[in-house]
This record gives structure tokens, sequence and C-alpha cells, in this order.
């Protein structure tokens, strides 16, 4: 019990949403790309978590279901 007490608390990939929102909307990195970035600096990510979290961070009533979003999620043809 000690030892898991004594454990670092792991961040969520939703803690760096707006690094995320950075990445994507002004750098306009794939969701791939975000997970590599992300991944690359510790952060355990896969471009799947990443697009869902990006989602997510979105207000409802800002989301339009009509928007394609398969071809900006890097899926293979």
């Amino acid at each position: 019990m000690e030892d898991a007490k004594g454990e670092p608390k792991r961040k969520l990939i939703t803690d760096h949403i707006e690094t995320i929102n950075v990445l994507r909307n002004e750098k306009r990195f794939t969701f791939r790309a975000i997970a590599e970035w992300l991944t690359k600096r510790g952060i355990e990510a896969d471009h799947s978590a990443v697009y869902r979290a990006y989602l997510a961070a979105i207000p409802e009533e800002n989301r339009d279901p009509r928007e394609p979003w398969d071809d900006e999620v890097d899926v293979p043809e």
C-alpha cells in the first residue's frame, strides 16, 4: 500500500488538451503526429486517444456531427 501511495499521479492525455489544441489548430499537426510528439516527451499517447481527447474538449453545442473527421485521423486505406 505504501508503494502505491508513493507512486506519482499519472497524467492523463486530457491534461494536455491545450497543447493538443495548439498542435492541431495552429500548427496543423495530424492526430498521429500529435501522438508521436507527446510520446517523444514521455507522455503515453496514441492517435486514437488524442482524437478522442480533442473531440471531448469541444463543447457539445459546437460539435458538427456532419463534419468528416476520418481523413484527419490518418486512417490507413
